[in-house]
């Protein structure tokens, strides 16, 4: 593995949770490398890790050493050749190679020994509602013309992306809500060349975030995805699907981990006494990103035609005592509904199609 590469993934015990996320984010390798200042392999950070932590209501201001893993897997620079073995009994994507000083040399990957050819995903029955009704007034530029669903993110409109990324994971039935401009969304997908199972649920009147679902009842009798038409992320939607069975949910919600920073400096005051500015804050939230696991016992919460967003669904689960959890991600996550994150989207796709 390029050296250079390996040198990005190293990080300092004391590092921040929130700055290995950023860490995570920047390297490619999925897995950060702990050295202490004689650049020796003290622990080993991933992404299920960090999740775990933040489950458990880690502040994000914690150090690496108290959340990493300090008996990580490795091999002996001399018997690189059990690399493969070890990654098949612990289930590893990758593995630090160290020498006699317990210093990383090498990293290996599970791609890189066996370059596995594309394999063709096995089909589930879980269908996707994709919430698709909406004006999309935040785009409206755009939407005055197109129906949100349909604006175009690189060579594809946003919600053949949105579906791209269920079916890749073998979720193919799909089941499309839709209200404003909605023929217009119906002759798309006629004139497409589409191997998904694709059918529509039609509002009358505008039934919020939401309150669609309700005419969805008689179409889905288990396990069931529901996602926003304007939210593209790379999350594995396989062990989004696991956490949510594993801990008996009702509804799980996908958190996306995003750092938010004011670019001013913050004044702290006392009976208007300045007590302190603290310049350009960084704060760190867990947002709702848009997708979310349900059991069809939620649609006990909808009256059918009647309006809910879905922040009061997921409360008024809650209060009814079913399993409501937050399945943090670290993940790229744009929300295209707005023009800043619009025109992330477009860059990162981009760099997708290049690599």
């Amino acid at each position: 593995m390029n050296t250079k590469m390996i040198a990005n993934a190293f990080v300092s015990p004391d590092l921040s949770l929130m700055k290995a996320i950023k860490a995570l984010n920047n390297t490619k390798e999925q897995i950060l490398l702990v050295i202490n200042n004689n650049k020796q392999l003290v622990g080993t950070l991933t992404d299920g890790d960090i999740r775990r932590a933040l489950i458990k209501k880690a502040n994000f201001d914690i150090s690496v050493s108290e959340i990493m893993k300090t008996d990580p897997v490795v091999v002996d620079a001399k018997n690189k050749s059990h690399a493969f073995q070890l990654m098949r009994k612990y289930k590893l994507r990758q593995i630090p190679v160290i020498n006699s000083q317990k210093v990383v040399v090498d990293m290996v990957s599970w791609n890189e020994l066996i370059n596995p050819l594309p394999q063709e995903v096995n089909k589930k029955q879980n269908k996707v509602v994709i919430m698709a009704g909406g004006k999309g007034t935040r785009l409206d530029l755009f939407t005055k013309i197109l129906p949100k669903p349909l604006i175009p993110v690189g060579e594809k409109p946003i919600v053949e992306h949105v579906m791209a990324n269920f079916s890749k994971f073998g979720f193919d039935n799909f089941l499309i809500t839709v209200n404003y401009k909605k023929e217009m969304i119906k002759s798309f997908f006629a004139e497409s060349d589409h191997s998904s199972n694709i059918s529509f649920i039609e509002e009358e009147n505008y039934l919020g975030t939401a309150g669609s679902l309700s005419l969805c009842k008689k179409r889905i009798h288990e396990t069931f995805f529901v996602s926003n038409c304007d939210v593209l992320l790379d999350a594995d939607l396989d062990d989004f699907l696991n956490y949510h069975k594993n801990n008996k949910c009702v509804a799980t919600v996908l958190g996306a981990v995003q750092n938010v920073m004011i670019p001013y400096g913050v004044l702290q005051a006392d009976n208007g006494l300045l007590e302190t500015i603290i310049e350009k804050p960084e704060y760190h939230f867990i947002v709702n990103a848009g997708i979310y696991i349900f059991e069809p016992e939620i649609f006990e919460l909808l009256d059918e035609n009647k309006e809910k967003n879905m922040p009061e669904l997921l409360l008024a689960a809650k209060n009814n005592h079913f399993r409501v959890h937050v399945y943090p991600m670290i993940c790229s996550w744009f929300d295209v509904g707005q023009w800043k994150e619009y025109k992330k989207a477009v860059d990162y796709i981009k760099t997708m199609n290049t690599i």
